[in-house]
């Protein structure tokens, strides 16, 4: 975060920058990722902080602070504004915390040479690799000795199908890659389809409740890039529900895990949040594979109301084999337990305490998980 922000002032005697694994955006990034807040992380955090020279707690603006104003925007560095060449790593392994601020600034930074890092492995095991370790020399090399060291490729894509297997290591041009087929899978009765299904619904408790939809892979496929779901749900017993939806992996009938934050060995290919009172997008920002919320008003949902709710899903690449199954999760709660043994300590998330939510589907409401191929 301080390397960005140093950046962006553009100080004469800044020659690179290599942000390895850090975020842009403390709202979207850590804080309230779906407009609702982190009270896991966020308060060891917040504890382990006390007494020294920050001026404000992280977790009191946190609570205080629901919208995003004029403070919240302060605290975001301007990325276009940054012109310097930059290494950055963008993990793929750290959703609740680094993952999408890292690449939402090697995308939007004005460095004509940037680099992009990915990996899902562990982050500190990485930092201190062999290959991440040469990666940031022959970086440094080229823009502090003048060293005539070759230039780094714009990215470089590591490709998993499992949580230890690595399938490919590979160079790219861009992120996301160009030449991505954005492919819709619509939610129905029996489960995610590349065809719109029939008018359907289905309900869930919001405290302990979900739902699950399933695609058999008919091909060995690879999805690399952001994924973004688009719901139509209504509740009852509430005015908002607050949304937490992943897509995970499974072979036959075992569960395929992925190196996830803080060291939990079993996350899910991807994630994402966002409470359906702060559904209202962010048009200059949003693109069709990333909707961006603007999280600055809040919209209730009235009784019987079925409202639109766009979901960005963080960054992944996995490689999908022939007859395995991408499955969709959706629930209004965190989706692991809080038990530091069984579940993703210390990420938590609020959990309201009361109502359901409906899922709904058909011609007239096509809820479709967008996934990004890679012919």
């Amino acid at each position: 975060m301080s390397q960005w922000g140093a950046a962006a002032q553009r100080p004469p005697s800044l020659r690179a920058i290599v942000p390895w694994e850090g975020f842009t955006d403390p709202y979207r990034a850590l804080l309230r990722p779906g407009g609702f807040p982190e009270v896991g992380f966020l308060r060891l955090c917040s504890r382990g902080m006390k007494g020294n020279r920050q001026a404000y707690s992280l977790m009191a603006a946190c609570l205080r602070r629901p919208l995003i104003d004029d403070w919240w925007r302060s605290r975001v560095p301007d990325l276009h504004r940054i012109e310097v060449p930059t290494l950055v790593c963008g993990s793929f392994s750290d959703n609740n915390l680094h993952s999408r601020g890292s690449i939402d600034g090697f995308e939007h930074i004005g460095s004509a040479e940037r680099h992009l890092y990915t990996h899902r492995a562990g982050k500190w095991a990485t930092f201190y690799s062999e290959e991440a370790k040469q990666t940031q020399l022959q970086f440094l090399d080229r823009h502090l000795t003048g060293r005539d060291t070759p230039m780094l490729p714009p990215v470089r894509l590591e490709v998993r199908e499992s949580g230890n297997q690595i399938v490919e290591v590979r160079e790219e041009q861009e992120w996301p890659l160009a030449r991505t087929r954005w492919t819709p899978l619509y939610l129905g009765t029996d489960g995610l389809d590349l065809e719109p299904a029939g008018t359907g619904s289905l309900e869930f408790g919001i405290r302990k409740g979900g739902a699950g939809f399933g695609w058999i892979v008919p091909a060995d496929t690879e999805l690399t890039g952001p994924m973004a779901l688009r719901l139509y749900v209504s509740v009852d017993g509430t005015d908002d529900v607050d949304l937490t939806v992943g897509v995970e992996k499974w072979r036959g009938g075992s569960y395929v895990g992925f190196e996830g934050s803080y060291g939990f060995g079993r996350d899910r290919v991807t994630t994402g949040w966002l409470s359906a009172s702060l559904r209202g997008l962010d048009e200059t920002r949003s693109r069709p594979f990333q909707p961006i919320p603007s999280f600055t008003s809040r919209a209730p949902l009235g009784p019987g109301e079925i409202v639109p709710v766009d979901i960005a899903l963080g960054p992944s690449s996995t490689l999908f084999r022939r007859g395995e199954q991408l499955r969709l999760v959706i629930a209004g709660r965190w989706l692991w337990p809080r038990n530091p043994f069984t579940g993703a300590f210390p990420a938590a998330y609020r959990t309201r305490r009361a109502g359901s939510c409906t899922v709904h589907w058909g011609p007239e409401r096509p809820a479709r998980l967008l996934i990004p191929v890679v012919p």
